[in-house]
């Protein structure tokens, strides 16, 4: 009985994370689209920005619009994919459906995989925000008051080229919660891949025991045997 229960709370265990790792990439993905949305379509990672005096500054370089979509996309998939493998243990636990042993050795390939690409798509984020972020705090070389990035939400985004680099005004942009919206799609983005790691390692928990249950399992039925006979 000891083994079952111990068995019992791994699966547990492995369901709250995966509920708790879907939920992460939703906020990662959420915050990263309305952030995208106030800034009328445009991605700010890896985006360049030049003072031209203390309180104006100017886009010398837009980020691509690929960086922002991908790490949208790679969370919103990954998400749904933890949330649906969590309504399986769901149902595991619940006893509606018998679990499926043979699914151990696939879920860990395809977490190692997930957790790879997780991985690259949170630097993809860090790199990029903190590219922008390092950009606009330079300008403080010049008098400007932005010591750091946060600054920026305090700022007139909507210039309209009064520094002379923009001479296509873009559309209107919102950036009072862009620091905000960042960093917590930075952070949910960290959360999601330690989430993942944690659940390789109690896959790979599941699987060694298993492994080491199956010889036991095995005489405990020939000694049964043996005494019906």
């Amino acid at each position: 009985m000891g083994e079952f229960a111990c068995e019992g709370i791994l699966i547990l265990v492995e369901t709250f994370l995966l509920f708790a790792t879907g939920f992460a990439g939703l906020v990662a993905s959420i915050v990263l689209g309305l952030a995208k949305d106030n800034f009328a379509g445009d991605c700010l990672l890896y985006s360049e920005v030049k003072w031209c005096n203390s309180t104006a500054f100017y886009f010398t370089q837009l980020g691509a619009s690929p960086s922002c979509s991908f790490c949208i996309g790679l969370q919103v998939c990954v998400s749904f994919y933890a949330l649906a493998y969590g309504c399986y243990h769901v149902s595991v636990l619940c006893q509606w459906v018998g679990e499926r042993r043979a699914l151990v050795l696939p879920t860990i390939i395809i977490d190692v995989l997930v957790s790879l690409f997780v991985f690259i798509q949170a630097c993809v984020l860090s790199v990029g925000f903190k590219r922008f972020c390092d950009g606009f705090v330079s300008g403080s070389s010049i008098g400007s008051k932005a010591k750091s990035c946060s600054y920026g939400g305090k700022l007139d985004w909507n210039f309209k080229g009064q520094c002379g680099g923009d001479k296509d005004p873009h559309n209107p942009y919102a950036g009072d919660n862009f620091f905000q919206f960042y960093s917590t799609a930075q952070s949910a983005s960290w959360f999601t891949l330690l989430f993942w790691l944690v659940l390789i390692g109690i896959t790979i928990a599941r699987r060694l025991r298993n492994a080491t249950m199956l010889p036991t399992h095995t005489e405990a039925q020939e000694e049964r045997k043996s005494l019906i006979t």
